[in-house]
């Protein structure tokens, strides 16, 4: 019954968004629309490889946290299970459904409880990782764009607030946050365990994992998170090029610093409307809402957005075709 409903909602959501998406092409002018989007043309093609190269580094990353101890898995295994997941996480609220079939993907190759530890440690990892960047980016913007300060200062208030729910999370992994969850599902009424002992001694394990991840293993923490440095600079630089494309005549500065606050926008969108799949119509609106607000060209923001879209449903595709590929050759 609940996931009937999860369903429902999840297309109700989609639908909506991509009501709203339509609408915005009708208002604000198709046609100028698809000149803008004719005027990427092959930066396109560069958005994308520096989209890949990210993926590339998440990945990278990801395998560095999981003890090699406990793991026979490949790169290419830690790829492809992240790009699986990202595909499925564009395409479900909650972005959560896919880093469960990231964990499927990897089962067998990498032991249990590492696998559970690296997830979560990773997911936690990188929104904190994230959370920096945008306080950074507009604290930076604040200072060094000259664009109206009321609107980088909102987004600047937000990126501030959001290291409350960021501090609770830390706080719950210094605690135990798995074993902590164990106890307090066997205590929940009509909530049946089958060995909760031995759930209990699995939780405590995937805690110390969690625990111990940056003192076990220093050199390997530290290029994690330079790797999670690398994925935000990344997502910055391909914002640059397609802005290079669509206002050609401004400064590299600005455009970089524009670039800086427009992933600070959208990151902060990413986490506020997380139950819209995928964003869709949500993110459009919204550059195009920022630019105006900026008191640029909104279509500029729409068509930079709708770009990012096209990229983002042809590597949907891609991680799709990638997680059904093993299961027609019964690797998995």
């Amino acid at each position: 019954m609940k996931s009937r409903v999860a369903k429902i909602v999840n297309i109700l959501f989609l639908l909506l968004g991509a009501a709203l998406l339509a609408g915005l092409l009708v208002k604000l002018d198709f046609n100028e629309v698809k000149q803008h989007l004719i005027q990427v043309g092959w930066y396109f093609a560069l958005a994308f490889f520096i989209f890949i190269v990210s993926l590339m580094l998440n990945a990278y990353g990801w395998k560095k946290i999981v003890d090699p101890r406990s793991s026979r898995a490949r790169y290419r295994d830690f790829l492809a299970a992240f790009w699986v997941g990202y595909a499925i996480n564009q395409v479900t609220p909650g972005a959560s459904l896919g880093e469960v079939l990231k964990g499927t993907i990897l089962k067998g190759r990498i032991d249990s409880d590492s696998l559970i530890a690296s997830l979560i440690s990773f997911n936690f990892l990188s929104t904190f990782v994230s959370q920096i960047f945008t306080l950074f980016g507009a604290a930076l913007c604040l200072v060094a764009l000259d664009l109206p300060t009321d609107v980088i200062l909102v987004l600047f208030g937000v990126a501030l607030v959001m290291f409350i729910p960021i501090g609770l999370v830390y706080l719950l992994l210094r605690w135990g946050i798995a074993s902590r969850a164990v106890r307090l599902l066997s205590k929940i009424p009509f909530v049946k365990i089958r060995d909760p002992e031995a759930l209990l001694v699995k939780a405590k394990s995937v805690d110390k994992e969690i625990r111990e991840l940056r003192s076990r293993r220093p050199g390997d923490f530290w290029i994690f998170i330079v790797s999670l440095i690398g994925v935000k600079l990344m997502q910055v630089l391909e914002l640059f090029i397609l802005l290079i494309a669509l206002m050609p005549g401004q400064g590299v500065a600005f455009l970089l610093l524009l670039s800086l606050l427009a992933q600070t926008a959208t990151q902060l969108l990413c986490w506020a409307a997380t139950f819209v799949p995928g964003q869709i119509g949500v993110a459009e609106g919204f550059s195009a809402l920022l630019f105006k607000l900026l008191g640029l060209d909104p279509i500029k923001g729409f068509a930079m957005e709708l770009v990012r879209r096209v990229r983002r449903l042809l590597s949907i595709c891609i991680g799709l075709i990638i997680g059904f590929w093993p299961r027609s050759k019964g690797d998995r």
